[in-house]
């Protein structure tokens, strides 16, 4: 077979083109830091990236979503721990109110500042997050939980229902508790033993008014009930406490999945220099070694083999 010298040129510059691309790739990947410029480098490792990247963007809503619920917990954290902290000063006035050595001018006092407690109790269960939202208002959270009628009485206005965020694939949290259930009822029976349901301040206005009156028995009932109201707070702060905690140590799963999602995605992306820098300098080594070559066949010919 003869090769005549045009194809002995072509397919020399060919293998310096390919070498020349070959440098040029890896230039450009020293220069990107990754280990493919394009997808069509590896496809397979780019479908990887790919889900690896997708992966990491998901948990990043998933921070936004504990930010967001850990935010909002602490709003009502602090009003719970207002609350409770009225309900005690309220309780300590009841016992000190069942006293039979007071006057009435005595309970007077006492119940302008069980009037004076209920009014902050009002306040804080009419509490607003950072958006100007009620949060003890269920769903409907532009409308303030309880409102007050001409007459004083206070009336839950918000619904039953409760707010939960993704916090992963598979977990959710609750983010509220309807106001009704946090400023809980008790049960009161008459005298002719019905029962019935009495609200949060219908329970600490009744007390208001048993102390007025100086009623020995409606001031006893007042002190149980209200020791009920302060029990169920307790309570309700327990259960806010399991949702935060339920938020930090999602938070802690999170920082550990982000950690190996960035592991497994810097292994398949990023550049190891050192490979990269001594591949490129044979591949640089071969193309001057390749025209060098070419340049000395180049000269080639017949007459110069004949001398």
């Amino acid at each position: 077979m003869k090769i005549s010298t045009s194809q002995l040129f072509d397919a020399s510059i060919a293998q310096m083109n390919r070498q020349q691309s070959n440098v040029a790739e890896m230039q450009a990947k020293l220069a990107s830091g990754k280990n493919l410029v394009k997808p069509s480098d590896d496809a397979e490792k780019a479908a990887l990236i790919q889900r690896l990247n997708s992966a990491m963007q998901r948990q990043d809503v998933f921070d936004l979503s504990l930010d967001r619920a850990e935010s909002r917990l602490r709003t009502e954290e602090s009003a719970l721990m207002g609350v409770e902290d009225m309900l005690q000063r309220i309780r300590e006035l009841t016992i000190q109110g069942s006293n039979d050595t007071l006057s009435s001018a005595d309970r007077t006092i006492i119940a302008k500042e069980v009037t004076s407690l209920r009014d902050g109790l009002f306040s804080l269960a009419n509490t607003q997050d950072e958006s100007g939202n009620y949060i003890f208002s269920g769903t409907k959270v532009k409308t303030p939980a309880f409102s007050r009628d001409a007459d004083g009485v206070m009336t839950y206005e918000g619904d039953q229902n409760q707010t939960s965020v993704d916090i992963s694939e598979y977990r959710q949290v609750s983010v509220n508790r309807p106001g009704d259930a946090v400023f809980s009822s008790v049960s009161r029976t008459d005298g002719n033993g019905n029962s019935a349901k009495i609200g949060f301040f219908k329970v600490i206005d009744d007390f208001t008014d048993a102390l007025k009156t100086g009623s020995g028995a409606n001031i006893a009932q007042g002190l149980e009930e209200i020791s009920n109201l302060t029990d169920d707070m307790a309570l309700s702060l327990a259960d806010l406490g399991s949702r935060m905690n339920t938020v930090d140590s999602q938070r802690d799963i999170l920082a550990d999945t982000k950690l190996r999602y960035q592991e497994l995605l810097s292994n398949a992306e990023d550049l190891d220099y050192a490979t990269a820098v001594t591949k490129l300098s044979a591949q640089m080594l071969s193309l001057e070694a390749a025209q060098a070559s070419f340049a000395k066949i180049s000269q080639l010919n017949l007459f110069n083999y004949l001398r």
